[in-house]
């Protein structure tokens, strides 16, 4: 217990904010408690500061309080948990899985030992000012019943049921967690401005489905999403791609890195332009400067453990199964993230290609079963604490035309031959791609649907061709907006 409760506050500059934040997150969520008072009056002091000041105190903040209140044992004991090499993201939630696993065992074997009292000798409880006698085999299996949350519950403490008329302790706790809490109502950034700010991104138990037609940038969309939560966000994600190969995609993953702020001196200095380029990255035909600028910059920066980026995990469908559906998504997920706990999103390129569990002979049929059952993954991954989902949807060449008509602008019919898109999806947005927009380097992304959120306005991003990266642009019409396209700014993203 000692390494999780040092990894919830920071002891240096090395120690990223961010990082430790979301230990203390998770460590308060999972419930655990700590033996030691000094261990216990720590952590009641880092959780205060983080519902007052929204970030984690620095341990020379711990140490002054305790100094000032004269409590010399706790000083020591802190000294002593700066000494213990923190721990964060996967490897951190991963420790926090096992002592909760560990406080399940305890807790299974004191509800059996109870419950056998109560069938042997009966045994007296209070409820409210009354006590009352519970004795025999059903009162035994009821109060095993009545405690079983206790074991089931996932590690974050998401309750899976309850009754809702006697919950409101539990509901004005959550509210006071969630107005303390800085990263509350924040899910999975796309790293594209105007999305991000009106929908706070893909979030734990939703499904949000982007749509677009043969060529609208749906996988280079979820290729991006899944760069920027690894890079600038730190967090780890899987991406199902059905469509292209696990090499492909790796190509073109780090190409996008290649147009890293951080290398804008390494290109210059090399004569590179933006980034490198990926068909001359596929077909081995780099220049003597690109290829030196992305052996010795782009992969080993992308490779270092130093840098805390998240994970991306590509899956490709079995080879041998011709018929990979969702619970075969979610077995693979499910593993993956056994061993990277810091997974936060799954991304499904595309739904269509997906086969639906029953068999039917219409397309929509099994399209909407493929809808539905995405839909619950988003909601019981991970035995219900939940997870983000994003499923790319091909809309048809009669939607396409329709939306041509009206000036490149979707609405929900478009994909209403699997209407489940529209009936499970929580948030429903669309890309938009013609050739005026192709030559100005621009798409234009749009929101048909928010369940929770009012939808954002019509906006373009920029593309950056070569590398396929999606780039945040300030205008809103597409001609002012072409010229941002033209000279990608890459300080907004």
């Amino acid at each position: 217990m000692k390494v999780l409760l040092r990894s919830s506050f920071r002891d240096g500059p090395k120690d990223k904010p961010i990082l430790f934040l979301r230990n203390a997150q998770a460590l308060r969520d999972s419930g655990l408690g700590f033996d030691l008072p000094e261990d216990g009056a720590i952590w009641a002091y880092v959780t205060d500061f983080i519902d007052q000041h929204h970030h984690v105190p620095d341990s020379s903040t711990i140490r002054g309080h305790f100094d000032r209140v004269n409590q010399v044992p706790i000083v020591d004991r802190l000294d002593m948990l700066c000494v213990e090499k923190p721990r964060t993201q996967g490897d951190f939630l991963q420790l926090l899985e096992s002592r909760v696993q560990d406080r399940r065992i305890r807790v299974v074997t004191e509800v059996l030992r109870e419950a056998a009292r109560i069938v042997d000798t009966g045994v007296t409880v209070k409820e409210g000012h009354e006590e009352r006698i519970l004795r025999g085999p059903a009162h035994a299996v009821r109060y095993v019943l009545d405690n079983s949350h206790r074991v089931i519950t996932p590690v974050n403490g998401v309750r899976l049921s309850g009754d809702v008329t006697s919950d409101g302790d539990a509901f004005l706790k959550e509210y006071e967690r969630v107005e303390n809490d800085p990263l509350a109502g924040i899910g999975q950034f796309s790293g594209l401005r105007q999305m991000d700010v009106a929908l706070k991104g893909a979030k734990r138990g939703e499904l949000w489905t982007h749509a677009a037609f043969t060529g609208g940038l749906k996988s280079t969309l979820s290729m991006n999403w899944h760069y920027n939560q690894a890079v600038y966000y730190q967090h780890s994600s899987v991406l199902v791609s059905l469509e292209m190969p696990y090499q492909q995609v790796r190509k073109i993953i780090y190409a996008i890195h290649s147009s890293h702020e951080k290398f804008a001196q390494v290109r210059k200095d090399l004569g590179i332009s933006k980034s490198l380029d990926y068909s001359q990255i596929r077909d081995g035909e780099l220049t003597p400067e690109a290829r030196k600028f992305m052996f010795d910059h782009v992969v080993p920066d992308f490779n270092d453990p130093a840098n805390n980026y998240g994970h991306i995990h590509i899956e490709v469908a079995d080879p041998d199964k011709n018929d990979f559906n969702v619970n075969d998504l979610r077995s693979r997920c499910e593993l993956l993230y056994s061993k990277d706990p810091a997974i936060r999103m799954i991304t499904v390129d595309h739904a269509g290609l997906m086969q639906s569990r029953g068999k039917y002979r219409s397309t929509t049929e099994r399209l909407n079963e493929v809808l539905r059952d995405l839909k619950r993954l988003a909601m019981s991954f991970n035995r219900g604490a939940g997870i983000a989902v994003v499923a790319l949807f091909q809309i048809s060449r009669e939607g396409f035309k329709s939306a041509e008509k009206n000036g490149g602008k979707y609405n929900l019919t478009h994909l209403s031959y699997a209407n489940e898109a529209e009936r499970s999806s929580d948030i429903v947005t669309a890309g938009w791609v013609d050739t005026e927009l192709r030559e100005s380097n621009l798409v234009k992304i749009q929101c048909l649907k928010s369940r929770d959120n009012a939808p954002f306005q019509d906006f373009y991003a920029g593309v950056l061709w070569p590398c396929r990266r999606l780039i945040t642009t300030n205008d809103v019409t597409p001609q002012t907006a072409q010229r941002v396209g033209q000279d990608i700014d890459f300080g907004d993203l």
